[in-house]
């Protein structure tokens, strides 16, 4: 601050003294002699941010613990135990607030066209956001992460959508695609109402494959007895263990079959999902234990859901 201050210091300006300023830092609270030039004005900018009385140390302490899903509660309670002063949940809040812009940057990444994204998985989990009325409620976050040519696997898009909703289902996609998600052969997914729909219109040419562990979870629900139920997914179990595309249909017609004689509405719903359920067989052998699932997903959703069950409601419901 010394050396700053001295560089602003021209011809007929001088030293005036120093003006004290507290602040708070991850070692503790800290009194800084700032100087103060006879004219003009400085402000120490490489050590606090105007209108703060937090250093940056501490900003990135609060940044990191509320991306890893400590509450604010806690997060106060750690600047406590760190002898940094109390931080209200107001200021909290608003540190928090600061990284709206980086996600708004993630959900505005454009991708390269040049590197076709070929495979696409989707899946929502719900959580708790707070509305304009700050009444609490449950939303479907929606995630898309894309399998591009050379291999690699990244995050693609996220938002909020009404998973019963064509429209919307619709204009996320039409998001990912502005951003220059393109080429896509194969988008996995659960049966969300109006999703398939949404995919042909949107990625011309691509294919659907449902979700083969949520078709289980989908036909389990159908069988009342848990026995018939084991049963059930016995026979469908033989399925993805066929080492080609012919052997793996006629063990699926099989499992409709067996599946059909112990209930005919689970039996019904897997002899009409046949060619989605099966959509994986049309691509090399190697990538059909990653497409017929989403299981790609379920770290990510597990992240999700521990770090919004510490925060327990997000403060926007809309995005």
């Amino acid at each position: 601050m010394e050396l700053e201050a001295d560089e602003l210091l021209g011809e007929g300006n001088r030293r005036n003294g120093y003006r004290e300023r507290r602040l708070r830092t991850v070692i503790g609270e800290i009194v800084l002699r700032v100087p103060k030039p006879r004219e003009d004005t400085y402000f120490p900018e490489r050590v606090m941010r105007p209108y703060s009385r937090v250093d940056r140390a501490m900003v990135g302490v609060v940044y990191r613990a509320y991306v890893n899903g400590m509450s604010t509660r806690r997060i106060e309670k750690v600047a406590d135990e760190l002898e940094s002063g109390r931080l209200s949940p107001s200021t909290v809040s608003r540190m928090r607030a600061s990284l709206d812009g980086e996600v708004d940057a993630l959900r505005q990444a454009e991708f390269d066209a040049g590197s076709p994204v070929q495979y696409l998985w989707l899946d929502a989990t719900y959580v708790k956001c707070r509305d304009d009325d700050s009444r609490v409620c449950s939303q479907a976050t929606v995630t898309a992460i894309g399998a591009f040519m050379d291999g690699t696997r990244r995050f693609v898009g996220f938002d909020l959508v009404d998973t019963e909703s064509y429209d919307s289902w619709k204009r996320f996609l039409l998001s990912l695609r502005r951003r220059g998600v393109a080429g896509v052969r194969l988008v996995t997914s659960d049966a969300h109402a109006g999703l398939r729909r949404a995919i042909m219109e949107v990625f011309d040419g691509a294919s659907w494959q449902r979700c083969f562990v949520h078709m289980q979870r989908d036909l389990t629900a159908r069988i009342r007895h848990r026995k018939d139920q084991g049963r059930a997914m016995h026979a469908l179990s033989a399925v993805p263990r066929q080492p080609d595309a012919a052997m793996t249909r006629a063990a699926y017609d099989a499992a409709v079959v067996r599946i059909g004689a112990i209930d005919r509405r689970a039996g019904e719903l897997l002899e009409d999902a046949r060619e989605d359920a099966l959509a994986h067989l049309a691509f090399h052998r190697e990538h059909w234990v990653r497409l017929r699932t989403n299981n790609v997903q379920e770290r990510a959703n597990a992240e999700i859901k521990r770090r919004t069950r510490a925060v327990q409601s997000s403060p926007h419901a809309s995005p």
